[in-house]
């Protein structure tokens, strides 16, 4: 990924068409058949590599903190040639799921590896589960991923924003609490960002100009969402008028005190994979705005593979600001084996498995394992 970011800007540097074509190629295939619902890459254990098209195992996968920190930087080279959504949508991703998975809540811990299945009994005896670790460390001695965290996300305000000065277009890429000044037309303009993204829908942007000058916002549409929703000054704006690659393009005369407000509404949905994908076939994972969901054992007991999600089966969220530092949870009705099913007289026979309903709860992906050590889940099976 720092390679292929390289090729990007070289490609910029030098208005080289058939390298941008060669890195555009390679964007597809890595994002399309190598890259995880997490925004994890590097499937493989040996040379932090990848293997073939859909080869996305979840216990082994190695998807290392510094490959999704590197998706990142490649997806924002990537942006800065050509202002498509898709780019930012998988810099959103990994940001939010294999990047901040990394790092503990308390900053004091961090995963060099991120797989999307820990069963901690198997990895303490299995070769090939030999790299995943079942809570972070403080410390490596190969220690690449703490400080290209830290360094990520201490220059984090380079990623949210963007500015195209031949298009007099300012560009906001994430969305978070943050401002922004930018020279635009021989004066300063800021735009101040308040929000609770990503657990509330609202983003509300205010305008600061010296006088009133005409120029650009470019507000990313994220591909998740299905009914994004736009007022100027309360009034609506139509979005199909105005979306270009995924942005919705605000050219107008700015005033001192504009208001803009973008609503992003965030239903609980059920993803599901490829079905090239062969570990998630019959499976399906927990998504609500960009934030992947996890089920963990500290919550849903042991023998979380045991657990079945029925299609239709309805999810709620809510706001727990005593959970792991506040997070959006998900709770919803699942099914898990009768205890006759789960005894230890048998371990094969004829006679069909029998299920109990049972509530599960579901916390994001980048906050697991920052209380007791257990198993850890990403795909469910779909009952």
């Amino acid at each position: 990924m720092y390679l292929f970011s390289g090729m990007t800007d070289l490609a910029a540097a030098y208005d080289d068409d058939e390298l941008l074509k060669v890195c555009i190629e390679l964007w597809n295939n890595v994002t399309r058949k190598r890259m995880y619902i997490t925004g994890g890459v590097g499937s493989n254990e040996h040379w932090e590599s990848f293997t073939v098209d859909y080869d996305l195992p979840n216990d082994r996968a190695y998807t290392e903190t510094c490959a999704a920190i590197s998706l990142l930087l490649w997806a924002s080279r990537m942006l800065q040639s050509d202002a498509d959504r898709d780019y930012a949508d998988v810099m959103e991703r990994v940001l939010y799921n294999g990047i901040l998975s990394g790092i503990s809540l308390d900053g004091k811990g961090y995963f060099y590896v991120n797989p999307l299945e820990v069963w901690p009994t198997a990895c303490d005896v299995r070769d090939d589960l030999r790299s995943v670790a079942r809570t972070r460390q403080s410390w490596f001695g190969c220690a690449c991923c703490p400080p290209n965290i830290a360094r990520l996300l201490a220059s984090l305000g380079q990623y949210v924003y963007g500015y195209d000065e031949d298009a007099s277009t300012l560009f906001v890429h994430l969305y978070m609490d943050s401002r922004v000044k930018q020279r635009i037309n021989d004066q300063e303009v800021e735009l101040v960002v308040k929000t609770a993204y990503p657990w509330d829908e609202a983003v509300s942007m205010r305008v600061s100009v010296d006088r009133p000058a005409e120029w650009m916002i470019a507000l990313r549409l994220p591909g998740w969402c299905k009914r994004a929703s736009l007022k100027i000054n309360g009034e609506p704006v139509n979005l199909e008028d105005i979306a270009v690659k995924g942005y919705a393009k605000l050219y107008r005369v700015w005033k001192e005190g504009d208001q803009i407000e973008l609503e992003l509404p965030m239903p609980v949905e059920k993803v599901r994979a490829h079905p090239k994908v062969r570990e998630n076939a019959g499976r399906m994972a927990l998504q609500r705005g960009p934030i992947v969901y996890c089920v963990e054992q500290a919550d849903n007991g042991e023998n979380l593979r045991d657990l079945r999600i029925p299609a239709d089966a309805e999810w709620a969220w809510r706001y727990d600001e005593k959970l792991l530092d506040g997070v959006v949870l998900l709770t919803g009705e699942g099914l898990r084996s009768n205890e006759d099913d789960t005894s230890d007289n048998w371990l094969y026979r004829t006679a069909p498995n029998t299920y109990h309903p049972v509530r599960m709860t579901a916390i994001p992906y980048y906050a697991w394992a920052n209380r007791e050590p257990g198993e850890m889940l990403v795909w469910l099976q779909e009952a």
